[in-house]
Protein backbone atom coordinates (compact mmCIF):
# COMPACT_ATOMS: atom_id res chain seq x y z
CA UNK A 1 0.00 0.00 0.00
CA UNK A 2 2.51 2.56 0.40
CA UNK A 3 4.10 1.70 -3.12
CA UNK A 4 0.55 2.90 -4.15
CA UNK A 5 0.80 5.67 -2.12
CA UNK A 6 3.85 6.91 -3.38
CA UNK A 7 2.79 6.06 -7.19
CA UNK A 8 0.07 8.63 -6.21
CA UNK A 9 2.29 11.61 -4.91
CA UNK A 10 4.06 10.76 -8.32
CA UNK A 11 1.45 11.04 -10.47
CA UNK A 12 -0.27 13.77 -8.74
CA UNK A 13 3.48 15.76 -9.13
CA UNK A 14 3.31 14.79 -12.73
CA UNK A 15 -0.33 16.59 -13.06
CA UNK A 16 1.16 19.47 -10.94
CA UNK A 17 4.18 20.40 -13.04
CA UNK A 18 2.01 19.71 -15.95
CA UNK A 19 -0.41 22.42 -15.24
CA UNK A 20 2.68 24.84 -14.34
CA UNK A 21 3.69 23.95 -18.00
CA UNK A 22 0.34 24.90 -19.47
CA UNK A 23 -0.11 28.21 -17.37
CA UNK A 24 3.25 29.32 -19.30
CA UNK A 25 1.25 28.86 -22.36
CA UNK A 26 1.52 32.43 -23.21
CA UNK A 27 5.23 32.54 -23.12
CA UNK A 28 4.54 30.21 -25.93
CA UNK A 29 6.28 26.62 -27.92
CA UNK A 30 7.04 24.71 -25.86
CA UNK A 31 4.79 25.14 -23.37
CA UNK A 32 1.84 25.83 -25.13
CA UNK A 33 1.63 22.07 -25.91
CA UNK A 34 0.57 21.61 -21.97
CA UNK A 35 -2.02 23.68 -22.74
CA UNK A 36 -4.12 21.56 -24.72
CA UNK A 37 -4.78 18.46 -22.27
CA UNK A 38 -6.71 20.48 -19.39
CA UNK A 39 -9.82 17.98 -19.75
CA UNK A 40 -7.27 15.04 -19.11
CA UNK A 41 -5.11 16.90 -16.51
CA UNK A 42 -8.87 17.78 -14.98
CA UNK A 43 -10.12 14.38 -15.45
CA UNK A 44 -6.46 12.60 -13.48
CA UNK A 45 -6.65 15.23 -10.90
CA UNK A 46 -10.15 14.41 -9.95
CA UNK A 47 -9.16 11.04 -10.20
CA UNK A 48 -6.44 11.42 -7.81
CA UNK A 49 -7.78 13.48 -5.66
CA UNK A 50 -10.04 10.35 -4.76
CA UNK A 51 -7.63 8.06 -4.39
CA UNK A 52 -5.23 10.14 -2.24
CA UNK A 53 -8.69 10.66 0.02
CA UNK A 54 -8.76 7.12 0.39
CA UNK A 55 -5.46 7.04 1.10
CA UNK A 56 -5.68 9.60 3.93
CA UNK A 57 -3.44 11.83 2.20
CA UNK A 58 -5.68 14.83 2.76
CA UNK A 59 -3.51 17.72 2.14
CA UNK A 60 -2.66 15.72 -1.18
CA UNK A 61 -5.99 15.04 -1.86
CA UNK A 62 -6.65 18.74 -1.54
CA UNK A 63 -4.09 19.91 -3.54
CA UNK A 64 -5.30 16.94 -6.43
CA UNK A 65 -8.98 19.05 -5.99
CA UNK A 66 -7.82 22.63 -6.67
CA UNK A 67 -5.87 21.56 -9.77
CA UNK A 68 -9.01 19.96 -10.86
CA UNK A 69 -10.70 22.58 -10.53
CA UNK A 70 -8.63 25.22 -11.79
CA UNK A 71 -8.61 22.72 -14.85
CA UNK A 72 -12.12 22.95 -14.52
CA UNK A 73 -13.12 26.63 -15.87
CA UNK A 74 -12.65 26.55 -19.40
CA UNK A 75 -15.24 23.37 -19.68
CA UNK A 76 -17.91 25.72 -17.83
CA UNK A 77 -20.21 25.96 -20.13
CA UNK A 78 -20.67 29.89 -21.67
CA UNK A 79 -23.69 30.92 -23.20
CA UNK A 80 -23.23 31.51 -27.14
CA UNK A 81 -22.42 34.92 -28.13
CA UNK A 82 -25.22 34.89 -31.31
CA UNK A 83 -28.53 35.09 -30.55
CA UNK A 84 -30.99 32.93 -32.98
CA UNK A 85 -33.88 35.52 -32.44
CA UNK A 86 -31.50 37.93 -34.07
CA UNK A 87 -31.12 36.54 -37.45
CA UNK A 88 -33.85 35.82 -39.11
CA UNK A 89 -32.72 34.97 -42.51
CA UNK A 90 -32.41 31.51 -44.51
CA UNK A 91 -30.80 29.02 -42.38
CA UNK A 92 -27.99 26.50 -44.08
CA UNK A 93 -25.20 24.70 -42.46
CA UNK A 94 -21.57 24.21 -42.97
CA UNK A 95 -19.04 21.86 -41.88
CA UNK A 96 -15.20 20.71 -41.93
CA UNK A 97 -13.79 17.79 -42.07
CA UNK A 98 -10.05 16.19 -42.46
CA UNK A 99 -10.38 12.97 -44.19
CA UNK A 100 -6.60 12.51 -43.47
CA UNK A 101 -4.16 12.37 -46.46
CA UNK A 102 -3.45 8.16 -46.22
CA UNK A 103 -6.46 7.01 -44.95
CA UNK A 104 -7.89 4.36 -47.84
CA UNK A 105 -11.10 3.22 -45.95
CA UNK A 106 -13.30 5.91 -47.58
CA UNK A 107 -16.71 3.62 -47.81
CA UNK A 108 -17.78 5.46 -44.24
CA UNK A 109 -17.12 9.30 -45.89
CA UNK A 110 -18.57 8.46 -49.34
CA UNK A 111 -22.15 7.37 -47.12
CA UNK A 112 -21.85 10.24 -45.28
CA UNK A 113 -21.18 12.76 -47.99
CA UNK A 114 -24.20 10.86 -49.94
CA UNK A 115 -26.30 12.00 -47.47
CA UNK A 116 -25.86 15.95 -47.87
CA UNK A 117 -24.76 16.51 -44.28
CA UNK A 118 -23.94 20.06 -44.99
CA UNK A 119 -24.93 22.59 -47.73
CA UNK A 120 -21.26 24.15 -48.08
CA UNK A 121 -18.57 21.82 -47.21
CA UNK A 122 -14.08 22.26 -46.53
CA UNK A 123 -12.13 19.46 -46.64
CA UNK A 124 -8.24 18.75 -45.87
CA UNK A 125 -5.69 16.72 -46.62
CA UNK A 126 -6.92 16.32 -50.15
CA UNK A 127 -4.79 13.88 -52.49
CA UNK A 128 -4.88 12.97 -56.19
CA UNK A 129 -6.89 9.74 -55.09
CA UNK A 130 -9.20 11.79 -52.39
CA UNK A 131 -9.77 14.12 -55.27
CA UNK A 132 -10.78 11.33 -57.41
CA UNK A 133 -13.64 10.19 -54.61
CA UNK A 134 -15.14 13.45 -54.90
CA UNK A 135 -15.66 13.60 -57.94
CA UNK A 136 -17.50 10.90 -58.41
CA UNK A 137 -19.90 12.16 -55.95
CA UNK A 138 -22.20 14.26 -57.98
CA UNK A 139 -24.49 15.77 -55.03
CA UNK A 140 -22.66 18.96 -54.78
CA UNK A 141 -22.36 20.67 -57.95
CA UNK A 142 -19.68 23.78 -57.21
CA UNK A 143 -16.48 22.56 -56.44
CA UNK A 144 -12.53 23.86 -56.17
CA UNK A 145 -10.33 21.42 -55.51
CA UNK A 146 -6.42 21.84 -54.88
CA UNK A 147 -4.64 18.87 -54.48
CA UNK A 148 -1.74 17.63 -52.84
CA UNK A 149 0.48 14.22 -52.01
CA UNK A 150 1.15 15.67 -48.51
CA UNK A 151 -1.43 16.47 -45.85
CA UNK A 152 -2.21 20.11 -47.27
CA UNK A 153 -4.71 19.68 -50.41
CA UNK A 154 -7.75 21.52 -49.84
CA UNK A 155 -11.46 21.07 -51.50
CA UNK A 156 -14.79 23.16 -50.89
CA UNK A 157 -17.66 21.15 -51.92
CA UNK A 158 -21.09 23.68 -52.57
CA UNK A 159 -24.77 23.64 -53.37
CA UNK A 160 -24.62 27.08 -54.29
CA UNK A 161 -22.25 28.78 -56.69
CA UNK A 162 -18.77 29.95 -55.51
CA UNK A 163 -17.28 33.63 -56.20
CA UNK A 164 -13.41 34.26 -56.45
CA UNK A 165 -12.35 31.32 -54.65
CA UNK A 166 -8.43 31.96 -54.47
CA UNK A 167 -5.88 30.48 -53.02
CA UNK A 168 -4.18 32.31 -50.09
CA UNK A 169 -1.23 31.87 -48.38
CA UNK A 170 -1.62 33.74 -45.08
CA UNK A 171 2.00 32.64 -43.70
CA UNK A 172 4.19 33.22 -46.72
CA UNK A 173 5.51 29.66 -46.42
CA UNK A 174 3.83 28.22 -49.50
CA UNK A 175 1.19 26.28 -47.60
CA UNK A 176 -2.04 27.09 -48.83
CA UNK A 177 -5.50 28.53 -47.99
CA UNK A 178 -8.61 28.79 -49.49
CA UNK A 179 -10.93 31.70 -49.94
CA UNK A 180 -13.44 33.37 -51.59
CA UNK A 181 -17.30 33.93 -51.59
CA UNK A 182 -20.37 31.79 -51.69
CA UNK A 183 -24.05 33.12 -52.73
CA UNK A 184 -26.20 31.48 -50.63
CA UNK A 185 -29.23 32.80 -52.31
CA UNK A 186 -30.48 35.19 -49.16
CA UNK A 187 -26.75 36.13 -48.70
CA UNK A 188 -23.23 36.02 -49.82
CA UNK A 189 -20.92 34.99 -47.10
CA UNK A 190 -16.84 35.11 -47.62
CA UNK A 191 -15.30 32.11 -46.21
CA UNK A 192 -11.83 30.79 -45.08
CA UNK A 193 -10.53 27.02 -45.78
CA UNK A 194 -7.24 26.50 -43.85
CA UNK A 195 -5.00 23.63 -42.48
CA UNK A 196 -1.93 24.73 -40.01
CA UNK A 197 0.91 23.15 -39.21
CA UNK A 198 1.07 20.86 -36.51
CA UNK A 199 3.24 22.69 -33.85
CA UNK A 200 5.69 20.51 -33.33
CA UNK A 201 9.04 22.47 -33.65
CA UNK A 202 9.12 26.09 -32.64
CA UNK A 203 9.56 27.15 -36.64
CA UNK A 204 6.26 25.06 -37.13
CA UNK A 205 4.43 26.55 -33.95
CA UNK A 206 5.59 30.01 -35.65
CA UNK A 207 4.21 29.10 -38.77
CA UNK A 208 1.17 27.96 -37.72
CA UNK A 209 1.00 31.29 -35.46
CA UNK A 210 1.48 33.59 -38.66
CA UNK A 211 -1.20 31.47 -40.82
CA UNK A 212 -3.80 32.38 -38.02
CA UNK A 213 -2.69 36.02 -38.03
CA UNK A 214 -3.32 35.90 -41.63
CA UNK A 215 -6.46 34.44 -40.95
CA UNK A 216 -7.46 37.06 -38.54
CA UNK A 217 -6.71 39.54 -40.62
CA UNK A 218 -8.42 38.50 -43.71
CA UNK A 219 -11.84 37.84 -41.11
CA UNK A 220 -11.52 41.55 -39.81
CA UNK A 221 -11.25 43.31 -42.79
CA UNK A 222 -14.19 41.70 -44.77
CA UNK A 223 -17.33 43.16 -45.58
CA UNK A 224 -19.25 39.98 -45.80
CA UNK A 225 -20.48 38.05 -43.09
CA UNK A 226 -17.37 35.39 -42.51
CA UNK A 227 -16.79 31.60 -41.96
CA UNK A 228 -13.40 30.39 -41.35
CA UNK A 229 -13.44 26.42 -41.46
CA UNK A 230 -10.72 24.06 -40.75
CA UNK A 231 -7.92 22.05 -38.89
CA UNK A 232 -6.30 24.75 -36.87
CA UNK A 233 -4.16 22.39 -34.75
CA UNK A 234 -5.02 24.25 -31.73
CA UNK A 235 -7.58 23.83 -29.05
CA UNK A 236 -9.81 26.51 -27.42
CA UNK A 237 -7.39 26.31 -24.31
CA UNK A 238 -4.74 27.55 -25.86
CA UNK A 239 -3.53 31.50 -25.84
CA UNK A 240 -3.08 30.95 -30.02
CA UNK A 241 -6.68 30.68 -30.29
CA UNK A 242 -7.97 33.51 -27.72
CA UNK A 243 -5.53 35.77 -30.14
CA UNK A 244 -7.49 34.43 -33.14
CA UNK A 245 -11.03 35.21 -31.40
CA UNK A 246 -10.26 38.39 -30.23
CA UNK A 247 -8.24 40.13 -33.81
CA UNK A 248 -10.80 38.52 -35.90
CA UNK A 249 -13.52 38.91 -34.11
CA UNK A 250 -15.12 35.61 -35.02
CA UNK A 251 -17.12 33.06 -32.40
CA UNK A 252 -16.55 30.10 -31.90
CA UNK A 253 -20.02 27.50 -32.86
CA UNK A 254 -19.09 24.82 -30.11
CA UNK A 255 -18.50 27.81 -27.39
CA UNK A 256 -20.64 26.53 -24.44
CA UNK A 257 -21.65 23.01 -26.14
CA UNK A 258 -19.58 20.96 -24.19
CA UNK A 259 -15.70 19.32 -24.41
CA UNK A 260 -16.36 17.36 -27.77
CA UNK A 261 -12.92 16.21 -29.35
CA UNK A 262 -12.57 16.58 -33.08
CA UNK A 263 -9.11 14.02 -33.49
CA UNK A 264 -8.43 10.97 -32.64
CA UNK A 265 -11.66 11.26 -30.28
CA UNK A 266 -11.95 7.45 -29.31
CA UNK A 267 -7.72 7.37 -27.78
CA UNK A 268 -9.18 9.46 -25.21
CA UNK A 269 -5.55 10.36 -23.64
CA UNK A 270 -4.67 11.95 -26.70
CA UNK A 271 -8.14 13.29 -27.80
CA UNK A 272 -8.42 17.23 -28.85
CA UNK A 273 -10.81 19.36 -30.35
CA UNK A 274 -8.33 20.81 -32.90
CA UNK A 275 -10.82 21.34 -35.81
CA UNK A 276 -12.90 24.38 -35.93
CA UNK A 277 -15.80 26.10 -37.51
CA UNK A 278 -15.65 29.91 -36.66
CA UNK A 279 -18.51 32.70 -37.79
CA UNK A 280 -18.43 36.30 -37.67
CA UNK A 281 -21.09 38.31 -35.86
CA UNK A 282 -23.29 38.69 -38.97
CA UNK A 283 -24.00 34.73 -38.76
CA UNK A 284 -26.01 33.01 -35.66
CA UNK A 285 -25.30 29.67 -34.57
CA UNK A 286 -28.66 27.79 -34.33
CA UNK A 287 -26.83 24.38 -33.68
CA UNK A 288 -23.52 22.96 -33.57
CA UNK A 289 -22.21 19.52 -33.22
CA UNK A 290 -19.31 16.81 -33.96
CA UNK A 291 -19.95 14.28 -36.52
CA UNK A 292 -19.66 10.41 -36.55
CA UNK A 293 -16.42 8.52 -37.24
CA UNK A 294 -15.42 8.11 -41.03
CA UNK A 295 -12.43 6.16 -41.22
CA UNK A 296 -10.20 9.24 -40.48
CA UNK A 297 -8.18 9.83 -37.46
CA UNK A 298 -10.58 13.62 -36.91
CA UNK A 299 -14.38 13.80 -37.19
CA UNK A 300 -16.21 16.58 -38.98
CA UNK A 301 -17.76 19.74 -37.27
CA UNK A 302 -20.94 20.73 -38.79
CA UNK A 303 -22.90 24.38 -37.77
CA UNK A 304 -26.42 25.52 -38.66
CA UNK A 305 -26.43 28.56 -39.12
CA UNK A 306 -28.71 31.76 -39.81
CA UNK A 307 -28.33 35.15 -41.30
CA UNK A 308 -29.19 38.50 -40.98
CA UNK A 309 -31.84 39.70 -43.40
CA UNK A 310 -30.32 41.91 -45.65
CA UNK A 311 -32.65 45.48 -45.14
CA UNK A 312 -33.92 46.70 -47.71
CA UNK A 313 -32.55 50.59 -48.72
CA UNK A 314 -35.16 53.13 -50.64
CA UNK A 315 -32.85 54.97 -53.41
CA UNK A 316 -33.29 58.07 -54.99
CA UNK A 317 -35.24 57.49 -57.72
CA UNK A 318 -37.82 55.38 -55.53
CA UNK A 319 -36.49 51.69 -56.12
CA UNK A 320 -35.26 49.38 -53.47
CA UNK A 321 -31.99 47.83 -53.29
CA UNK A 322 -30.79 44.98 -50.81
CA UNK A 323 -27.08 45.19 -49.53
CA UNK A 324 -24.82 42.37 -49.40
Amino acid sequence: MQRLTAALLWLLGGVGFATLLALLAPLGWPFELFSHFRVQYLAAALLLAVLLAWRRRAVAAVLALVVAIWHAFPAVPASDAAAAADCAGPAFTVATVNVQFSNTRREAFRAWLATQPADFLVIQEVTPAWAAELEAQTVYPHRHVLTRDDPYGLAVLSRWPLESVTLVDLAGDGLPSLAGVVDTGGQRIRFLGLHTHWPLTPALAAARDEALQGAAQLASTAELPVVVLGDLNLTPDSPAFDRLIEQAGLRDVMRGRGWRPTWLASVWPLALRIDHVLVSSGLCVEHAEVGPALGSDHRPVLARLRTQPRTAVTLGNGATDRPD
